[in-house]
C-alpha cells in the first residue's frame, strides 16, 4: 500500500514540476491575452525567449532566463495596447523581477496572484494606467522592492507590507491612495520611502524615527503632526522632503545631521526658532523652510552662505543674513525729551 502511495506521490511530483516548454505556452498567452500587439510579433511558438540575442532586437519587451531554461525576468514597455493586466504571468513561477512601464492604456487592476509569484523580488509598475489596489504581498521574503508610480492606484497601502523581512524600498508616489502610512513597513536600515503625491493622512508612525532611511519622501500629502522624529545628529539620511502637508511641531530642538544633502518642509505650520544645527550640518546645501511660522534670528556663519532668501521666505518673524537684519524689524527706541532751562 506505502509503495503504491509513493509511486502516485512521485508522479504528482513529477507532473507538477513547470519547464521552459510551460514557461513558452505562458508566455504565447500573455501575448494573447494583450491582443497581439505588434511589439510583441517575435513571441511565436518555438521561439528562443532565452536567446539574448533576441532580446535585443525588439524595442517593447526583453527576457532573460535562469541557468534551467526558465523566464527570470520580463519586461515590457511602450506597448501600444489597450488592455488589462495579462494574469498569464502568474504562471511565470521563476520570475524573480518584473516591470512594465510606459504604457497609458494599460488598465484595470493589478491581479492578487502576483503576491503569490514566491521567487519575485522585484515589481515596478510605473506610467500605466492601471488602478485598483496596491497588491497585498505577506511573509513574501525574497520581495526587496516595490515601485508602482504614476499609475491610478487607489485604496489604502496595506499593512501586510510590514510582513515583509528584506522590503529595501516602497515607492508609490503619485497615485489616489488614501488612509494612513502602516507602522513597520522597514526592519532594516537603507531604505527608500516614497509616498509623494497621494492623499494620505494622519501622523507619521513615530517608529520610522528609528528607521535609517536613505531617502524619505512624503511631500503633496495631508499630513499632520510631529515629524521631527526623521530628523537627528546621527542618520544617515540624504534627502527628506515634506513639503505641502499639515505638519506642526517644534524646529528648534531638531538636530540636522552631516549626511543630510536636502530637505524641504516648505509650506507647513512648523514652528519655533531655526536651530544652530542648520548652520553646522557639513553636508546640507538644499534647507527649504518657506511657508511656515517659524520666528527669531537665523543662525549666522557655518554652512550659512550657501543659502539664499528663498529658503526662509514667508515665515512669522524670521530675520537675519540671507533675510533683511534683525534691527531692521525691531521697534526704533524712543528719544528721552531734554529737560527745560
Amino acid at each position: 500500500m506505502s509503495s503504491i502511495f509513493f509511486l502516485l506521490l512521485l508522479s504528482f511530483t513529477a507532473s507538477s514540476v513547470l519547464s521552459t516548454k510551460d514557461d513558452e505556452i505562458a508566455l504565447l498567452k500573455i501575448k494573447k491575452q494583450l491582443g497581439n500587439p505588434d511589439g510583441l510579433r517575435w513571441w511565436v511558438k518555438g521561439f528562443d525567449f532565452c536567446d539574448i540575442n533576441a532580446n535585443e532586437v525588439p524595442q517593447n519587451s526583453f527576457i532573460t532566463c535562469t541557468s534551467t531554461g526558465r523566464v527570470r525576468t520580463l519586461q515590457f514597455e511602450n506597448l501600444a495596447i489597450t488592455t488589462s493586466f495579462p494574469d498569464a504571468i502568474c504562471s511565470l513561477t521563476e520570475i524573480d523581477f518584473l516591470q512594465i512601464s510606459n504604457i497609458p492604456g494599460f488598465y484595470g487592476s493589478i491581479p492578487s496572484c502576483i503576491t503569490k509569484l514566491s521567487n519575485l523580488r522585484t515589481l515596478n509598475i510605473f506610467d500605466t494606467s492601471l488602478s485598483g489596489p496596491v497588491p497585498s504581498f505577506y511573509n513574501h521574503t525574497n520581495m526587496i522592492g516595490i515601485y508602482l508610480a504614476r499609475n491610478h492606484l487607489s485604496g489604502t497601502i496595506p499593512p501586510s507590507l510590514s510582513t515583509l523581512p528584506n522590503l529595501a524600498y516602497l515607492e508609490l508616489p503619485s497615485n489616489y491612495l488614501t488612509g494612513t502610512i502602516p507602522p513597520g513597513i522597514f526592519h532594516r536600515s537603507s531604505h527608500t520611502l516614497d509616498l509623494s503625491n497621494n492623499s494620505l493622512t494622519g501622523e507619521i508612525p513615530k517608529c520610522y524615527g528609528l528607521v535609517d532611511f536613505w531617502i524619505i519622501l512624503l511631500a503633496n500629502n495631508r499630513l499632520s503632526g510631529d515629524a521631527s522624529v526623521l530628523f537627528g545628529k546621527d542618520k544617515m539620511t540624504g534627502k527628506i522632503d515634506l513639503a505641502n502637508n499639515d505638519l506642526e511641531f517644534d524646529l528648534s530642538h531638531v538636530e540636522f545631521s552631516n549626511n543630510l544633502y536636502e530637505f524641504d518642509l516648505s509650506h507647513n505650520k512648523i514652528y519655533g526658532k531655526v536651530p544652530n544645527s542648520l548652520a553646522t550640518a557639513a553636508g546640507l546645501y538644499f534647507p527649504n523652510l518657506s511657508f511656515n511660522k517659524l520666528c527669531g534670528e537665523l543662525p549666522q556663519g557655518g554652512n550659512m552662505w550657501r543659502f539664499n532668501a528663498a529658503f526662509f521666505a514667508d515665515n512669522a518673524c524670521l530675520c537675519g543674513n540671507p533675510l533683511p537684519s534683525c534691527s531692521i524689524l525691531a521697534p526704533a527706541p524712543a528719544f528721552a525729551s531734554e529737560p527745560p532751562f
